[in-house]
């Protein structure tokens, strides 16, 4: 099952394919979003409705292995700034803000890097750490501890279970939800109720390159490729209180190591904050 917006295609100067979609205002303040992990670049379509409301214009791309963009063995999170930079140059924006949820945080700091001074703001939603430290690795949820080992050392076994995790979202959109938001509290599961389709599909998406799964579980635990003590534009990193996924303690440390940075502790929400409060990160974005 698709849906969602249709995607577009670019072929970037080392002739890979990246694949991205718009939602929301189509002449509205541009907002690039990178998305979650064992999703894809359709996690902005439940956002469509808020985004038209504040006036934005959403924009996101498949990263390399998801969707229909190109795999691309060895690349960096830093890389991830590079394809971004190359899409908005082909979409002739010339300022832009920046978001990341979850597996995409890492990558809109890259962009922010990549960028400079035209990111006017980046929001970082429940978003990572630097993972090349295995004792930060340690600290993850078993599901990504997991999945992050098996990259490295059993790929086909993490290819099997994107097959599986995909086969699900594509199948039982209402059953992907339920696994999805298991543990992370009611506002989180009515989001994934409500969006339950969109973000099944989502999912489906992101996990039909069985190799793309296994790169970017390898990908995220590779160092960065940039000092997040160099970006200079403001930052809001956002937490929810109900996260199980992530250690409470990452947004602060994220926050720290970040020269401009304002942390945001949102009480009863979980995860799935993309979700349930897309309406406060778009207003602080907007500043």
């Amino acid at each position: 099952m698709t849906v969602g917006a249709e995607r577009s295609s670019l072929t970037l100067a080392d002739g890979r394919t990246l694949t991205y979609l718009a939602v929301g205002d189509p002449g509205g303040q541009v907002v690039l979003h990178h998305h979650g992990g064992l999703v894809s670049a359709g996690d902005i379509v439940p956002l469509d409705g808020p985004a038209n409301h504040a006036g934005i214009r959403l924009i996101a791309f498949d990263r390399p292995g998801i969707a229909g963009s190109t795999l691309a063995v060895g690349r960096t999170v830093l890389d991830g700034g590079a394809d971004a930079e190359q899409l908005l140059d082909h979409l002739c924006i010339d300022e832009v803000r920046v978001m990341g949820w979850s597996m995409g945080g890492p990558y809109a700091l890259a962009t922010a890097f990549r960028l400079g001074p035209r990111t006017l703001r980046t929001a970082i939603i429940a978003g990572a750490l630097p993972l090349d430290d295995p004792a930060t690795v340690a600290e993850l949820n078993s599901m990504d501890r997991r999945f992050t080992g098996l990259a490295s050392e059993h790929a086909e076994l993490l290819r099997a279970a994107a097959a599986g995790l995909g086969g699900m979202a594509r199948f039982t959109p209402s059953l992907w939800a339920r696994a999805a938001g298991d543990g992370e509290g009611a506002a989180d599961e009515a989001a994934l109720r409500r969006d339950a389709e969109a973000m099944a599909s989502a999912a489906a998406a992101g996990t039909v390159q069985h190799e793309g799964v296994v790169e970017e579980y390898l990908a995220w635990a590779r160092p960065w490729g940039f000092d997040r003590a160099d970006i200079t534009t403001p930052v809001d990193v956002w937490r929810g209180t109900e996260d199980h996924l992530l250690p409470p303690t990452w947004a602060s440390r994220l926050a720290d190591g970040l020269p401009r940075a304002e942390l945001h502790v949102v009480d009863g929400v979980g995860h799935f904050l993309l979700l349930t409060k897309a309406e406060d990160v778009f207003a602080v974005l907007l500043r």
